[in-house]
């Protein structure tokens, strides 16, 4: 199978995805990634980077960049087009990309496009970040043989370890502790939760 993840920000896609991601790609399935901004507002952009291509390479995923501004993403023609083009070169099989309802302006809007990019795709799933709300997932892949693996992704984001407005919270305390609520939800220890636009429950089938 062709993955594609899509993510706002650098660091999206390990929080919601990383460790289906890991799995998949030790699967031999094909992980793409497409990041919309560099992350700038959150930090320096060349450390933001360079903590992205770290993280693809631990993955074995081929990353892209979307060359938009942080915080500055707005539901646009241009940005459809950059994620239609992205979808017609990689071909995926099946898309992530963040929840809808969230607090930042850029996961909202990346979301809404990604929708109309892919409206003609069998398989378009959401996954949830800290900002995330109203999130209620129904899919559930169980992470935990690859708990560490999601962690070491993160930690490639190193920049980004201690930036949750939370004092003393770490971004890595926060995504073992929705994996483990996720985990809690569908029975397992450590899980990563998605909610379906769409599913063809025949790539699952595809995917042993």
């Amino acid at each position: 199978m062709k993955i594609l993840g899509i993510g706002a920000h650098p660091d999206d896609l390990e929080f919601g995805c990383g460790g289906t991601f890991y799995k998949m790609a030790r699967k031999g399935h094909s992980v793409n990634l497409l990041v919309m901004t560099r992350g700038g507002v959150g930090g320096d952009v060349r450390a933001r980077l360079a903590e992205q291509e770290r993280s693809a390479r631990m993955m074995k995923a081929r990353l892209y960049w979307g060359g938009f501004n942080d915080t500055g993403v707005d539901l646009s023609r241009e940005l459809i087009d950059a994620v239609e083009k992205r979808i017609a070169a990689v071909k995926p099989d099946i898309v992530f990309v963040n929840h809808g309802t969230d607090t930042h302006q850029d996961h909202r809007n990346i979301s809404r496009a990604v929708e109309t990019a892919a409206r003609y795709m069998k398989n378009l799933v959401f996954y949830e970040v800290p900002t995330t709300m109203d999130f209620l997932p129904g899919i559930f892949v169980d992470i935990g043989g690859v708990i560490d693996k999601k962690v070491a992704l993160l930690k490639c984001h190193r920049s980004q370890v201690y930036k949750t407005r939370v004092k003393n919270l770490s971004i890595i305390e926060s995504a073992k502790a929705a994996a483990v609520f996720r985990g809690y939800q569908d029975r397992v220890k450590y899980a990563e939760g998605f909610v379906a636009r769409r599913l063809l429950l025949d790539y699952l089938l595809d995917c042993k």
